[in-house]
């Protein structure tokens, strides 16, 4: 059985989908500390061809753990709804019934479970899978009530928990001996670089990557996009 383990991210791109589609099983990782400046509470969008940051704000503190952390009200989500409808409206692609369901229930769920960071993160990336049409199988690391570890142990003791054999990586895992940590101890580790194949950009004259979904989804539509997301990753040994 093959993980995947990530922090939730908003607006992800295309190879986030892609891992959460091809993974036996996804784990959010809702027990280490929340990135400050990284990439899980805010994405890029295309305004005219010019990079665009939107960032939902966070009143806790960098140093708090994903799960304990807190979200600074709900004005961001009309306000970034906004702001993707005006950058994209005139898209070839666009339509508005994918922005709704991405942003559906939002400020309800913020509500009631008082504005708590992981939650709000993972029920988004709930709604873009829906958008794509897939249920993927998900658990929070903090589910599994395992002892504090910090770093490739950590990881590795999410994987064992779940019964996985094979732990699948992102390229960063190279850096951090995560192979040779976890096949040490008998989980094999698969990497996974993904590939972002330039597409048409309204407003660009050079592809640029690693934006979120919506500049894939409303420039090339629903059915290319989904190919993207459900193609069969490509993993290697290393």
């Amino acid at each position: 059985m093959k993980v995947v383990i990530s922090q939730p991210r908003y607006l992800p791109v295309v190879s986030y989908l892609q891992r959460l589609y091809n993974a036996d099983i996804f784990v959010f990782l809702d027990n280490v500390q929340r990135q400050y400046l990284g990439v899980e509470n805010r994405n890029k969008i295309l305004v005219n061809g010019k990079l665009k940051w939107l960032t939902i704000p966070v009143s806790s503190s960098r140093l708090e753990k994903i799960y304990k952390s807190q979200i600074g009200g709900s004005d961001w989500v009309k306000e970034h709804k906004n702001k993707i409808f005006e950058a994209y409206k005139k898209h070839k692609y666009f339509d508005m019934k994918y922005l709704d369901l991405y942003y559906q229930s939002v400020e309800e769920t913020l509500i009631k479970i008082g504005y708590n960071y992981a939650d709000t993160l993972i029920h988004l990336v709930i709604n873009a899978c829906k958008i794509f049409d897939f249920k993927p199988r998900v658990i929070r690391a903090t589910e599994l009530n395992l002892p504090d570890a910090k770093g490739v142990e950590n990881l590795f003791n999410i994987a064992k928990a779940v019964g996985a054999n094979i732990y699948v990586s992102g390229s960063n895992g190279r850096q951090y001996g995560v192979k040779e940590y976890f096949e040490a101890r008998g989980i094999k580790v698969l990497f996974h670089d993904p590939k972002i194949e330039p597409y048409p950009q309204k407003g660009s004259q050079e592809f640029v990557p690693w934006l979120c979904f919506f500049d894939t989804l409303f420039n090339i539509g629903l059915e290319k996009s989904k190919k993207m997301v459900y193609e069969k990753w490509e993993l290697k040994e290393d």
